[in-house]
């Protein structure tokens, strides 16, 4: 198979350590097995690290921590959502699944990498492939720490295998950690035997050198160390990765997950076990019949710039936008063909039921019987190609599959609100919640028939690191360093490529595109980044880093919660405090380990 995750017999291997994580012990420990005794036990613990990548708190960073989307998640289904919902409105506890699971699991990655570390020697291999894959073992340990770091802020730190009665170490600081990153990934980077890059078929997908350069310019970027960042970034090209050049939004189908742009992906196959669920949480009903968990929130929408670069502002689209209350604003977004006399009762309910919502004279003024529809459509077409492309916008249009509707067969669906049947005549596309009307996520989002097994079998890879992230994080390197001109340089190889052509950015000047300093450059790159990198497990470690949190997926504050096309609350929540932006130490660790402090704002 393609993948590297597909040993089945990994669960039975790595079962001599699954009584390391019952509730009697902490979760960051683990026992060394007697596993390295042979070629093939080695390649099958390596495997069980890259394995604990696909534990569910570290993909589900592309579900609901991520996007701006991350604000609009749905809490009915399950406790992936509900988690979000929970620490959305502030009534997160430390003894929360949330935090003891990231904890355990990111800790379970990294006790097998240090067991890999310490007893790939006993395997018999030869020096290349022991070098490579102790490489692989530090750069993925790296990895799992620098992950833990930017949520806790501190964490303990275990660079070799210890029993359990010996996990009692209490956190190390922030630098420190990330030191640790640092050493490990300068090693990998120094090793002769380590590839510049895994592009090859036999072992696509592993961490490399070009992996390891960005993933420790990554870690330089926290530290606020731009110089070093720089030095970092710059090189991950010359180990053979480089820019997608193809359209823009295929990139994200399975055919193309191979191609050099991609560093270290999640990898999957479309069988039991070593599938993806994305498109449950991002699909709507109409789509393989997913949930519509993940949803992009309408400031996000809104922020996409106009296709000239420009800022996108509603009134200069609908006129009286700026007048109507929110709730209003409803009216421009309504379906055409709304009458009370309509022959069909859905039609007159529909239109009835909106003037009981909106009142007469609101839609004797503004609605528009015919054109209702071109006209909102309108205000989203000369756009960032990419918010098309990354979002089902009202009116948009879909082949799609539903395997318990339209008797199995595909049909073109068209998102409308009044949302009123998705069969003949009116052939709505339906997510999965229909009081209101709500954005869908495009990105990753398959609609036709046969491209997926079902919902929670997908196949296509996901970027945890991707050549996009890296060069626009050396644009912004290159910002933060005073570099102005080189920073707009490595911008402009994102904004101008194909599928986005987008215009780029000048220096000084006048306009739109014309850069006035570093702090205009900050918000551009800020931008940029996150109409690029939705739903890749990015975008909430980003507003972390920047501290941004607060102002990006709290609307300040205030008015935020899970909105309608047009603004409308359907759950609010608001800013909690300062203090969520430090993760806290999970309760079940400082209750079995002393040494592990409580974190400063948390109630325990």
């Amino acid at each position: 198979m393609k993948k590297i995750f597909q040993a089945f017999i990994i669960a039975i291997i790595l079962s001599s350590c699954s009584n390391d994580f019952l509730d009697t012990a902490p979760y960051d420990s683990i026992s060394s097995g007697n596993m390295w005794n042979s070629e093939s036990k080695a390649d099958q613990g390596i495997s069980g690290i890259y394995n604990a990548l696909k534990q569910r708190t570290i993909t589900d960073s592309y579900k609901i921590f991520d996007g701006l989307g991350f604000v609009n998640s749905y809490g009915s289904h399950g406790n992936a959502d509900n988690e979000v919902l929970v620490y959305l409105n502030g009534n997160i506890t430390p003894s929360h699944a949330l935090f003891s699971d990231t904890w355990k699991q990111h800790y379970e990655g990294i006790h097998r990498a240090n067991d890999a570390i310490f007893n790939l020697h006993k395997a018999g291999l030869s020096e290349e492939k022991e070098n490579r894959l102790i490489c692989e073992a530090k750069f993925l340990r790296a990895y799992f720490y620098y992950r833990l770091n930017a949520l806790f802020k501190g964490v303990p730190i275990y660079t070799e295998p210890t029993p359990q009665e010996q996990m009692t170490k209490g956190q190390s600081s922030v630098d420190e950690v990330y030191q640790l990153c640092i050493d490990d990934l300068t090693d990998c980077i120094n090793n002769s035997h380590f590839p510049n890059n895994t592009l090859d078929n036999s072992i696509y997908g592993r961490a490399s050198k070009g992996a390891a350069y960005a993933l420790r310019g990554m870690v330089y970027m926290w530290k606020k160390d731009y110089a070093s960042a720089i030095a970092d970034l710059s090189k991950v090209e010359s180990c053979g990765y480089g820019l997608w050049t193809g359209e823009w939004s295929e990139f994200f189908k399975y055919e193309n997950e191979k191609h050099k742009e991609m560093i270290f992906p999640l990898q999957y196959d479309a069988i039991s076990g070593f599938s993806s669920d994305i498109q449950k949480y991002i699909g709507g009903r109409s789509h393989y019949d997913g949930w519509t968990e993940a949803q992009p929130n309408p400031e996000y929408v809104n922020s996409f710039l106009n296709a000239d670069g420009s800022d996108f502002n509603w009134n200069d689209w609908l006129p009286g936008w700026d007048q109507l209350t929110v709730a209003q604003r409803e009216v421009f977004f309504l379906r055409d063909g709304l009458s009370a006399s309509s022959s069909d009762s859905k039609i007159a309910s529909a239109y009835n039921n909106a003037v009981q919502r909106l009142g007469s004279s609101i839609m004797s003024t503004y609605y528009l019987q015919n054109g209702n529809e071109a006209r909102i459509k309108a205000a989203f077409e000369n756009r960032d190609p990419r918010l098309q492309k990354s979002v089902f916008t009202p009116y948009s249009t879909a082949i799609c599959y539903n395997p318990y509707w339209n008797g199995g067969n595909e049909h073109e669906l068209t998102l409308r609100w009044p949302l009123l049947d998705n069969v003949a005549p009116y052939w709505d596309m339906w997510n999965d919640k229909r009081n209101t009307a709500f954005y869908m996520y495009r990105k990753y989002n398959e609609t036709r028939k046969g491209r997926y097994v079902n919902r929670d079998l997908c196949s296509v890879d996901l970027p945890l690191i991707r050549f996009t992230d890296v060069v626009l994080l050396l644009a912004e390197a290159y910002n933060e360093n005073n570099q102005l001109d080189k920073a707009i340089l490595e911008f402009n190889k994102i904004r101008t490529r194909n599928g986005v052509n987008m215009p780029a950015l000048t220096a000084g000047g006048s306009g739109a595109n014309s850069v006035t300093g570093k702090e205009d450059m900050r918000k551009r790159v800020r931008y940029e980044r996150r109409a690029e990198l939705a739903l890749e497990g990015i975008n909430y470690f980003d507003e972390l880093r920047w501290g941004t949190l607060k102002e990006s997926k709290y609307n300040g504050g205030s008015s935020a919660g899970r909105k309608s096309w047009w603004g409308s609350i359907n759950a609010e929540y608001r800013w909690a405090g300062d203090y969520i932006l430090t993760w806290p130490a999970p309760t079940k660790e400082t209750q079995m380990n002393a040494n592990i402090k409580q974190t400063p704002g948390w109630q325990y």
